[in-house]
């Protein structure tokens, strides 16, 4: 077939969805058929610099900011982010910005004969997210850019992006926390370990101080595959953090370069320590590289960040809305902190759905002590990888009336509750609990 168009790329890569029993993790058979389907593409992968990025809470802000200084640094640098928010051509930006439409089909619409001869091979049909990857890999080496930074999809070991094995790669770890235990492990060091191994044959390993038994993982795996290690820890390479509606400030130290009092636009304490890896990236990268690392370009860089559904604030109507896609504990924790940190004494009317596998019960517990009312609703989202289901809302609802949370609507239809939630006479408005949930809204809230 021959993709002409971006809808006909859209509709292509839709039909690559998996569903019913194909939605379970495919493990080692997806990765291994990821790394056929890109031997076929003559290994784009491993013709790139890649910073890889693992973790629980922060790899999307994590990544975003590494690629955003890159950028400032005068690289081409491409970036790959999972999931998306709006559009599909987030998972392959070169520079911070969408390719055209036209572009992306032609790339897509290159791929196909290979898509077909995996599609034949033992492996079968490859799916959505590693067609996505693939893609991605092929764009930016076709385009020549100087570095790639690569957001993994779920876990690390066996995501479809772990296919890179030049040594040259950083393996980048956030902050390691539970989530997705059905799959990865329900321990903290089965999760560790699934997100250590992306670590290949003599990387450079920067990772978050994480819990004990996490370093333990990572330590093991970095033995083994004798990589190199370098820590970010609070206090050690970041400290004096400051919070307000405005951004963060904070002092920044590793090896030889300390910057005082960086103001990043982006809101939240965690802010601090998902900006201090990237800094430490690109603190390694110019010692490694040979290329200068100019104070000034990274401070104006840092001061004009953005980064969609992260503690953004939108105001609609003199309303104040707060877009924030926490969907585990651990982010739940952090963000309804920093909420309340900026917001004392305020209450909020919540807008949340929970993908289905969540644990929403433990994030509702993080919700209730700031809310007025919660209006709980549903999502249905089949853009991306899987089919994405949320939590029935009426199980929801009932959670909280156990919690002794009284003050509740029910509203199936996301859009409806959103136009619900901004007729109500709180002015201070959260949505959270998904990026799937706001991807679904994300384009209705920015119209209004």
């Amino acid at each position: 077939m021959k993709i002409t168009t971006f809808e006909e790329a859209e509709k292509y890569l839709y039909t690559h969805i998996p569903r019913g029993m194909k939605q379970k993790f495919p493990g080692d058979v997806g990765l291994e058929r990821t790394k056929y389907f890109l031997k076929h593409l003559g290994d784009p992968q491993n013709k790139i610099k890649v910073i890889h990025v693992a973790g629980t809470s922060g790899k999307g802000s994590t990544a975003y900011l590494t690629s955003l200084l890159l950028k400032s640094l005068g690289f081409k640098v491409g970036f790959h982010v999972s999931p998306f928010v709006v559009d599909i051509r987030e998972r392959c930006q070169i520079n911070n910005q969408f390719i055209a439409k036209a572009e992306f089909s032609n790339y897509l619409n290159q791929l196909v004969p290979s898509i077909e001869k995996v599609k034949q091979s033992k492996w079968g049909d490859p799916t959505y997210f590693e067609i996505v990857t693939v893609l991605a890999f092929y764009i930016f080496s076709k385009r020549r850019v100087d570095y790639a930074v690569i957001e993994t999809g779920l876990g690390g070991w066996y995501d479809a992006t772990n296919c890179v094995t030049s040594e040259n790669k950083i393996a980048l770890i956030t902050r390691i926390g539970r989530d997705h235990t059905n799959i990865l492990g329900r321990t903290l060091d089965k999760i560790a370990l699934q997100k250590a191994m992306i670590t290949q044959e003599k990387n450079t390993v920067i990772s978050f101080w994480q819990d004990y038994r996490a370093r333990k993982v990572i330590e093991r795996v970095v033995r083994e595959k004798k990589a190199k290690l370098f820590y970010v820890k609070r206090n050690d390479n970041f400290n004096n953090i400051k919070v307000s509606l405005e951004g963060i400030s904070f002092n920044f130290e590793f090896l030889d370069n300390k910057i005082i009092n960086i103001q990043l636009k982006l809101i939240g304490s965690y802010q601090a320590e998902n900006c201090s890896l990237a800094l430490v990236v690109v603190v390694y990268l110019s010692k490694r590289d040979r290329f200068p690392f100019d104070e000034k370009k990274i401070r104006k860089t840092l001061q004009e960040a953005h980064f969609a559904a992260r503690f953004e604030v939108v105001k609609i109507k003199e309303k104040q809305i707060i877009i924030d896609g926490a969907h585990n504990p651990q982010k739940m924790q952090a963000f309804s902190s920093n909420l309340q940190s900026l917001f004392p004494n305020k209450k909020f009317h919540f807008l949340i759905a929970f993908k289905v596998g969540k644990d929403y019960k433990a994030m509702l517990k993080y919700i209730i002590p700031l809310a007025s009312k919660i209006t709980v609703t549903s999502f249905f989202y089949d853009r991306e990888d899987l089919i994405h289901l949320s939590q029935d809302p009426k199980e929801v609802g009932e959670s909280l009336k156990k919690l002794g949370f009284r003050n509740i609507k029910v509203i199936q239809d996301p859009k409806k509750a959103l136009r619900n939630v901004l007729r109500s006479k709180n002015y201070n408005i959260v949505i959270t609990g998904s990026l799937y949930l706001i991807g679904v809204l994300y384009k209705d809230l920015k119209k209004s």
